[in-house]
């Protein structure tokens, strides 16, 4: 039984979902902001907003109430570090700032939700990944993703707190400006061109069905320490995404694509230029990789043990998606967004 609930990073992507649904529960929920200015007016009387930040302890003594649930999403994301002291500060926010937030719980909370990413794996993973494939995190990111895991499993094991792991692949829907929104944009504008035939495939969730999952298993008795991959439960070809939002934007593909020979050639002109310049250009082999390797993950687990079936997908969602990137479109994106 869910009465009150803690959300860290409530005003990200998938927090502002979360807490929604959370209000519709009559749920009495507090969110963890660091900036007060950024939650929607809908809040506003339903909804203990607390300003502050994870890496600073005296912030976190601001909590106060025992919880049922906190749901963990505060986060540095996906943003490249540009340098030693900006990958530095990647390690503060995802592994300190976890550090900080269990030190100020204590003994106050009886469930933790923990909001991990398929990065754990590390590049060129393949298909058929699942919970028990080993992790190989390749950038700092997926690195302090990891390490942010153990923390969590490990407080969970000495205060006898259920904690569970869910590891996210590409999450979509209206509200991120990340990579669909980004796809989307370059196909709007017409600066996108397929790679290849189209036929690799992707993994992706939507944010409907992250908040489901994390709804199913807090309703479950499971094991604690227990780690999710949340999926649509379809492996999507890039193909099909391509066409899906060419036809939500209400335009034709275009009738070409770049053969893969080609391709790979521009992608090594690009890893040279990257050389030369110490810059990095908008197209070499690492982002022909995320535009044409496949990456596939397998969320049977949860399906098994607790019977969750994703009731979204991209087929049902991407007109709902270009609709809110068209009333967008124009506004700047941030950079740590899960705060």
């Amino acid at each position: 039984m869910m009465n009150s609930a803690l959300v860290t990073g409530g005003n990200s992507f998938i927090g502002i979902h979360l807490v929604s649904e959370l209000i519709r529960r009559d749920v009495s929920t507090s969110v963890y902001v660091r900036c007060i200015k950024t939650i929607p007016d809908e809040w506003i009387g339903k909804v203990k907003v607390i300003e502050g930040d994870i890496i600073d302890n005296n912030s976190l003594l601001s909590l106060g109430d025992k919880f049922d649930v906190v749901f963990h999403l505060a986060a540095y994301v996906h943003k490249i570090p540009k340098s030693d002291d900006e990958e530095r500060y990647v390690y503060t926010v995802n592994v300190e700032g976890t550090k900080n937030l269990l030190e100020s719980l204590s003994d106050s909370v009886n469930n933790i939700l923990f909001f991990s990413s398929v990065s754990v794996y590390g590049n060129g993973m393949g298909r058929d990944i699942d919970e028990i494939t080993p992790t190989n995190p390749t950038t700092i990111y997926g690195k302090t993703k990891l390490s942010a895991e153990q923390l969590v499993i490990d407080y969970g094991n000495k205060h006898k707190i259920k904690t569970t792991i869910l590891r996210l692949p590409l999450v979509y829907g209206p509200g991120n400006k990340g990579n669909i929104y980004n796809m989307i944009k370059a196909i709007d504008n017409r600066r996108f061109v397929m790679m290849g035939r189209g036929l690799n495939k992707r993994s992706m969730v939507y944010v409907g069905n992250v908040v489901d999952a994390s709804m199913a298993v807090l309703n479950k008795e499971i094991s604690d320490g227990k780690v999710y991959l949340i999926t649509d439960g379809i492996d999507y070809t890039v193909g099909n995404l391509y066409r899906l939002i060419y036809k939500g934007l209400g335009r034709s593909p275009l009738p070409f694509c770049v053969p893969m020979g080609i391709a790979k050639m521009l992608a090594i002109a690009g890893d040279i230029g990257n050389k030369i310049i110490r810059k990095s250009l908008p197209f070499n082999s690492e982002v022909l990789g995320k535009l044409t390797d496949s990456l596939a993950f397998s969320s049977e687990r949860i399906q098994k043990d607790i019977g969750f079936k994703p009731k979204y997908n991209l087929y049902n969602t991407m007109d709902e998606t270009i609709r809110w990137y068209k009333t967008v479109r124009h506004r700047p994106a941030s950079s740590r967004q899960n705060d």
